[in-house]
């Protein structure tokens, strides 16, 4: 009986004494540490030592299980060294000096943590926000776990890395590098500046940087240079949902200009953003009538199913002459929508058919961007950018991984 509380409670360094239930909500295990568990002195390493002082017992939190909170009682004894006289406390299995919880308490508040908000997590195991922060803090280290993730880049053969931002807080952005092949989260850098992203770059060595063959981003300027000067032979694609998603853009914009100037409402929003394979006969019978009165309306839809189209294509060449005609037809038309649109697609034109030379996405790292979005949700926001990536970090990497190498690596 007593061999199953150890193993449920995972305390097998211990022998259970007795077992006792409090009146608030409390379950106290009196334990002692198994015979055969030696204690080195801190100052010469000698195994000889001897009690010099009996400890009090006290308690020392556990565990948590069907909204009882479990107690180890304990006493720590304080022993001498027989070889150098040294005074020291005795080592106990499980439980850090001076701390008032055990490893284990730690491990479940954590993997309680990763899957709820702060606020949930305190209350359900008693303890302070401060108290989870810590903890936090002091078992998710980003750029310790990414020396773990630049192990398993070594390995690689060839390395296509996906960059993308995502709001913390407003304007405030936080940047997430995968391995979009792979499917890997390697960090997420408290902000989108070129100095926290040179403080990644540094970690990885020229052989890794050589390796990158692709990397996906959106349309931004802010690491092109950088990461053209870093990665020598890697191809910058800008990933196709945000040159679909920028074609959309003007296309709404479009239709709400048309709204203002003629002063009528143009209620095809959802029907417009539709691709064209889904729309339904009613869509199509709504679209055509306001195509009818507006046909500037329709050039700009027929832009952006003309960009989907160019990404169904295969061959590189094909969609070079495809995408040739597209910027032609934009720098002609009459919208300035249109033609702005077309200023942004000759800006990137190489990075977008890189796509056809290095097919790879930022899909995965927008579903992280999902889940990040959920545990934001969940705590009711963040008002430490740290605090909030560590949280996330905690989050999307498996608990398991987090945990046995914050303890057992060397």
């Amino acid at each position: 009986m007593k061999n199953n509380i150890l193993n449920l409670l995972e305390i097998q360094g211990y022998k259970v004494e007795s077992v006792e239930e409090a009146k608030d909500q409390k379950l106290i295990v009196k334990v002692r540490k198994k015979k055969g568990y030696k204690n080195t002195c801190p100052a010469c390493g000698g195994l000889k030592v001897s009690c010099h002082a009996r400890g009090k017992y006290r308690l020392k939190k556990h565990s948590h299980f069907q909204e009882k909170l479990i107690y180890l009682k304990i006493k720590r004894d304080r022993l001498i060294c027989l070889k150098c006289k040294k005074v020291f406390s005795e080592e106990l299995p499980n439980i850090k000096r001076y701390s008032r919880v055990s490893n284990n308490f730690v491990k479940q508040s954590l993997n309680y943590l990763s899957k709820n908000s702060f606020n949930e997590v305190a209350t359900v195991n008693a303890v302070s926000y401060q108290s989870l922060k810590t903890n936090l803090y002091d078992n998710v280290d980003p750029f310790k776990l990414l020396d773990e993730k630049i192990k398993l880049l070594s390995e690689l053969e060839e390395i296509y890395l996906g960059l993308d931002g995502q709001s913390f807080r407003g304007l405030d952005m936080v940047l997430t590098i995968t391995e979009v092949k792979l499917r890997e989260l390697l960090t997420i850098l408290p902000s989108e500046c070129q100095a926290d992203l040179n403080r990644f770059l540094k970690r990885l060595s020229p052989e890794i940087r050589a390796k990158v063959k692709g990397i996906s981003m959106d349309m931004t300027n802010k690491h092109h240079r950088l990461l053209k000067a870093n990665f020598p032979n890697a191809l910058i694609v800008i990933d196709h949902y945000h040159v679909i998603s920028c074609a959309i853009m003007h296309l709404q914009k479009v239709r709400t200009t048309l709204q203002q100037a003629k002063k009528i409402a143009i209620p095809i929003k959802k029907e417009l953003d539709k691709n064209k394979e889904y729309l339904t006969e009613n869509d199509k019978d709504k679209m055509i009538k306001y195509f009818k009165l507006f046909p500037e309306l329709f050039e700009a839809y027929q832009t952006k199913e003309r960009v989907r189209a160019l990404y169904k294509m295969t061959d590189y060449n094909e969609a070079k002459k495809e995408m040739k005609a597209i910027i032609l037809m934009l720098k002609n038309s009459k919208e300035d929508e249109l033609k702005e649109l077309g200023r942004t697609m000759i800006h990137w034109k190489q990075e977008i058919l890189n796509y056809f030379k290095c097919r790879i996405t930022n899909a995965y790292t927008e579903g992280l961007h999902t889940k990040c979005k959920l545990i934001k949700r969940k705590s009711f926001g963040f008002r430490n950018v740290e605090t909030y990536v560590r949280k996330l970090i905690l989050g999307l990497l498996p608990f398991a991984m987090i945990w046995n190498y914050t303890h057992f690596s060397t």
